[in-house]
């Protein structure tokens, strides 16, 4: 049997495992309630929720639509960006598997493979912007005394803002500095006893191609708008079924709760999108600001795993066999763009 078939088995196992840890719901909640909540309701929210999270996507896709400068076209920036959603659901590796999923086609849709690794990783750096912002305004609801289980200081809120802001600063200082970057090869080249020249030529193209996509400010802020949009529609199912349901939910709370969804995203556990770990740990904080057990469960069930993890899955797997379709057209591998 081929690695892939492997993969693809355990992938499926893990799945399966992640929705095992899904059962143990339906005792801990009033199914009866459940039900009347999901028929409550209804497929309005259900349908805007869904649509909201396409949106946020199309924002992503154009952020990084800029940052190449017109080198791929925004159609097939919007199909790469959810195959590389999708990849990252079938190999949990954080965002690892996607992003080289962003640089592989995009460099078989003629981009310059430099220019192709460059963008992915500014684009992956200003995304983590707005979610320092949600992480700050989340810590900021415990600081105002909003928390139900202690507050955080604002001494404790500057210094993780300090210390986040620090390692961007840090990324975009090592990705524009051809010195410091082949200090970095040749350290490698030390540990590793041998001379890396196709890896010293490939960094000095990357930070070239880094420097020419930084340069100008009008582009970058135009980025760092989708990546905040991108962020705020991201982030709405949460509020539209909480609304849907007459309940309230404070918006620096909201944002507590998508930053700790993100981040059990990111966090390779092994299973993909982290399904059944995230549930439970969502569950346990919406419960935590006092509504009923069962409304967290709807809520979450509803933003986080329909709209968002069955929504990527489907919608991303589409993408990816249409990405993978146009790379097969005839003339779909133009040359590469300098």
């Amino acid at each position: 049997m081929s690695e892939g078939g492997l993969d693809a088995k355990r992938a499926a196992a893990l799945l399966a495992l992640g929705l095992a840890m899904l059962i143990p719901l339906a005792g801990a909640v009033d199914l009866g309630a459940v039900s009347e909540y999901l028929w409550e309701i209804g497929p309005g929210p259900i349908a805007i929720s869904i649509l909201c999270v396409h949106v946020g996507v199309f924002f992503y896709a154009l952020g990084w639509y800029f940052l190449l400068g017109g080198r791929l076209d925004l159609l097939d920036s919007f199909l790469i960006s959810w195959a590389s959603l999708f990849v990252n659901l079938l190999i949990p590796t954080g965002s690892t598997s996607g992003e080289a999923l962003r640089v592989y086609l995009a460099s078989k849709r003629g981009v310059n493979g430099a220019a192709a690794l460059s963008s992915v990783v500014t684009h992956r750096v200003i995304m983590i912007i707005p979610f320092v912002v949600s992480v700050v305004l989340g810590l900021s609801f415990f600081a105002s005394g909003g928390g139900v289980h202690g507050s955080v200081s604002w001494t404790t809120i500057w210094f993780l803002m300090a210390a986040l802001a620090l390692v961007v600063v840090a990324l975009f200082y090592v990705s524009g500095s051809e010195g410091t970057m082949l200090r970095i090869v040749g350290l490698a080249e030390r540990v590793l006893r041998r001379r890396l020249e196709g890896v010293r030529s490939a960094a000095r193209e990357y930070v070239s191609a880094f420097r020419e996509a930084t340069r100008d400010g009008r582009k970058m802020l135009m980025v760092l708008s989708t990546s905040f949009a991108n962020w705020l529609f991201d982030m709405a199912p949460i509020f539209i079924f909480f609304w849907s349901l007459g309940e309230d939910l404070s918006p620096l709370y909201g944002a507590f709760v998508y930053s700790v969804s993100i981040m059990l995203v990111l966090i390779p556990v092994g299973i993909p999108g982290n399904t059944g770990v995230r549930e439970w740990a969502l569950i346990a904080l919406l419960s935590a600001t006092g509504v009923s057990r069962e409304v967290a469960t709807v809520v979450t069930l509803m933003a986080s795993t329909v709209s968002v993890f069955l929504n990527e899955l489907i919608s991303g797997m589409v993408a990816y066999l249409l990405a993978l379709r146009r790379l097969r057209r005839p003339g779909s591998s133009p040359t590469p763009t300098p």
